[in-house]
């Protein structure tokens, strides 16, 4: 019986470090930071790959600085369902297919109205199956002449 336990507790202390290497490196904070270029963009991204990060995004902050966004990657190509959750700015997101290439985009998101109910926030949701989404500061799609149908690269491969 006392190897179950055991085995348990080495499980448990090694879930954070699996998460973080499914991930990949992160920088100093742990923040896996990748780039991403499409169109006329340059974007550094932060990336979100768990459940927990693509949960929070960049829900709770003030604000992100131009040329920065965040990058959402998952494991298969799915029809990914966003929300402005605890959001505080405006955001643009581009949906990109397991090809790389930009399927969609949703352009000035607002923020929520303060108060706003969880199951009351509008639920944002790609014409086409993607695995990755990039949200960026609202226009800076149309700043960078991003289009459907435009090729997405990664530096280093997420």
């Amino acid at each position: 019986m006392r190897f179950p336990v055991r085995a348990a507790f080495l499980l448990l202390a090694l879930v954070p470090a699996l998460l973080l290497a499914a991930c990949g490196s992160g920088d100093a904070d742990g923040v896996e930071r990748i780039t991403v270029s499409v169109a006329g963009l340059t974007i550094d991204a932060e990336v979100a790959c768990t459940p927990e990060q693509r949960g929070l995004g960049l829900g709770f902050r003030e604000a992100i600085g131009h040329g920065e966004g965040m990058l959402f990657v998952y494991d298969d190509a799915n029809l990914a369902s966003f929300w402005m959750r605890g959001m505080q700015f405006p955001l643009d997101f581009i949906w990109i297919d397991a090809e790389r290439t930009v399927v969609d985009l949703t352009l000035d998101v607002p923020p929520p109205e303060p108060g706003t109910a969880d199951e009351d926030l509008p639920r944002y949701v790609p014409a086409a199956p993607v695995r990755y989404v990039l949200e960026v500061n609202a226009g800076v799609v149309r700043e960078g002449s991003v289009a459907i149908g435009d090729a997405v690269t990664f530096e280093p491969e997420p």
